[in-house]
């Protein structure tokens, strides 16, 4: 009995510890402090900005990076694109909706030298479902687009962090 349990705590040991996954601590960062200067809307969807400015702020603050204004890196991020398309329809009424959103993402140094651009694996998609009145289809689209923020937030987060070595970051 006792040797399968520590046949069992070896296996267990070996299955987590080469999983690949790493813990990071913020020393880890490629750079501490960052500047979210602009967040540009460049589509018709009126507070994209707004929402984006806020998950982006708690998404860089909750992974170790200090937000300041005199950060010597500074981020700008763009909202190329959104869509809201229509999936599948019941009686003329819609029921399911996909959310498309483009971004992209550029660090610039303090005296404005470009350092990188990309886009946060984009487009990121998210389809809701409803089939109530339009109020609550409204409300489960802001839903979707937080939802779908968060997810380009922490892609760009993981772009920051581990790609910091293949540019000039």
């Amino acid at each position: 009995m006792r040797k399968n349990f520590v046949l069992a705590l070896i296996l267990f040991s070996l299955f987590t510890f080469s999983c690949g996954y790493s813990i990071y601590t913020k020393a880890d960062l490629p750079f501490q402090e960052i500047y979210l200067r602009n967040v540009e809307n460049l589509t018709l969807e009126p507070g994209l900005q707004d929402k984006m400015r806020k998950i982006a702020y708690q998404s860089l603050s909750e992974n170790g990076f200090t937000l300041t204004s005199t950060a010597e890196k500074i981020l700008d991020l763009q909202i190329k694109n959104y869509r809201l398309i229509t999936l599948s329809e019941i009686g003329l009424t819609t029921v399911e909706y996909e959310v498309q959103i483009d971004v992209k993402a550029i660090l610039y140094t303090k005296n404005g030298e470009k350092l990188s651009e990309f886009n946060p694996s984009s487009p990121f998609r998210t389809v809701f479902r409803t089939t109530r009145e339009l109020q609550r289809v409204i409300a489960d689209r802001n839903l979707a687009i937080e939802s779908l923020l968060r997810d380009i937030c922490d892609d760009l987060i993981r772009k920051l962090i581990f790609d910091a070595t293949d540019s000039k970051i």
